[in-house]
């Protein structure tokens, strides 16, 4: 049954990034690797050393004075993340418009839509960045407003049958109208959304019950592999949270108290659906380790310490997890099975949840060791919930490295 489902996957995914824009799109993807893991690591020594929260300060009991450094590497972090996504934009605006003005018989010079597309990505950043705290970044809009961009390009030239000049005044006026409709748009975006921050809505009760957690463990992946932000509660902001303040008040009253919201985002969701990143992805860069692809293996290389400390962006480039059918499976399956897992040891009174907050940058592999009352029986359970990931993603891992080979 299993072996039969997975073959309809691995047929309705090859169909699927064989469709024009998916295909040019994974072919952007591939070709900013090399940039996309300078970035990743930036991010990676931010974290660590330089954030004034830092996980490597704090364990060597050491001050780093350089908040001047500091701020400078983290805006160059920030805009170098934007970059990626405009040159992804303009790799894909050049692959797309070079394969689809040949289909049609068009002898068209793409650099035009491709610096608009850039821009475009670039006008996103301005429009988004905060100095005092990242934004979100949405890569579906990006795309999505691209991809529209490109359309738009096609049919011109279909109208005009291709007449026109390349850079003439007809050319010009429509840069001129996409870039001054996606600068009015950017700026109605509500800040919310940018900073991606809803600790409010999951402040709701309805999120101390495991089955709002493995409601929202089912969605996370699905989210992040369409290209949308995952809001910051369930990752760096977490201990924000009402229920897990409520908790935190309660032991400090009583240190084995019964804690009023055992079960929350904070205990559940970024102890078991964010080891590696978003859908447990630590588990799938463990399996490209074994894979005989020296391509896969390499990227699993490239993507394992990053991955340690939950930084998943190598494999979306790489693989990529982004709009692909057979990334997202195993990512769904490995962040439910993690919730639920978490949540029953939970509420059978095993485990204790993770209540205490912890260094910025402590990887949410040892999250539950540092932050919970029962240490080492969290690290247990991280272990059965990481080793539970791995046996589902291996089939997956292999379904991809069999789709290279055949290609």
């Amino acid at each position: 049954m299993f072996t039969k489902s997975l073959n309809k996957l691995i047929r309705f995914d090859k169909r699927f990034i064989d469709i024009l824009p998916i295909k040019t799109l994974f072919s952007a993807f591939q070709k900013v690797i090399p940039l996309a893991i300078i970035n990743v690591y930036l991010h990676l020594a931010l974290k660590l050393i330089f954030d004034p929260s830092a996980i490597v300060p704090a364990i060597l009991h050491i001050r780093i004075r350089m908040i001047a450094l500091s701020q400078s590497i983290t805006i160059l972090t920030s805009a170098f993340d934007y970059l990626l996504l405009a040159l992804v934009a303009a790799l894909w605006t050049k692959a797309y418009l070079e394969a689809k003005l040949d289909d049609l018989g068009f002898s068209k010079d793409e650099l035009l839509p491709v610096l608009v597309n850039f821009a475009l990505a670039l006008l996103y950043g301005f429009a988004t960045f905060t100095y005092s705290n990242q934004s979100a970044i949405h890569l579906i809009l990006v795309l999505l407003l691209t991809y529209i961009t490109n359309l738009s390009y096609v049919y011109l030239s279909k109208w005009t049958k291709g007449l026109l000049t390349d850079f003439g005044f007809a050319y010009l006026f429509w840069a001129a109208i996409v870039l001054a409709s996606v600068a009015y748009l950017y700026s109605a975006i509500p800040s919310q959304i940018n900073q991606g921050s809803f600790n409010g809505f999951f402040s709701m009760n309805f999120f101390s019950h495991w089955y709002g957690l493995a409601l929202t463990a089912f969605l996370t992946p699905i989210l992040f592999t369409l290209g949308f932000a995952i809001p910051t509660d369930l990752t760096t902001a977490a201990t924000d949270l009402s229920q897990v303040n409520a908790n935190l008040n309660a032991v400090y009253q009583a240190v084995m108290a019964t804690l009023p919201h055992p079960q929350n985002p904070y205990s559940v969701l970024t102890t078991s659906i964010l080891i590696g990143g978003v859908g447990s992805t630590l588990a799938l860069t463990i399996c490209l380790l074994f894979l005989k692809s020296r391509r896969l293996r390499r990227l699993g290389l490239w993507s394992l310490v990053p991955a340690v400390f939950d930084s998943n962006k190598i494999l979306a480039y790489g693989l990529p997890l982004f709009f692909r059918p057979l990334t997202l499976v195993p990512m769904v399956l490995a962040s439910t099975y993690g919730t639920l897992v978490t949540s029953f040891f939970i509420k059978v009174g095993i485990l204790r949840p993770t209540v205490f907050s912890v260094p910025s940058g402590t990887p949410h592999l040892l999250l539950s060791f540092f932050a919970s009352q029962t240490p080492f029986d969290a690290i247990i359970v991280t272990g059965i919930i990481l080793f539970g990931a791995v046996l589902i993603y291996w089939p997956f891992a292999k379904a991809i490295e069999k789709e290279e080979a055949d290609v």
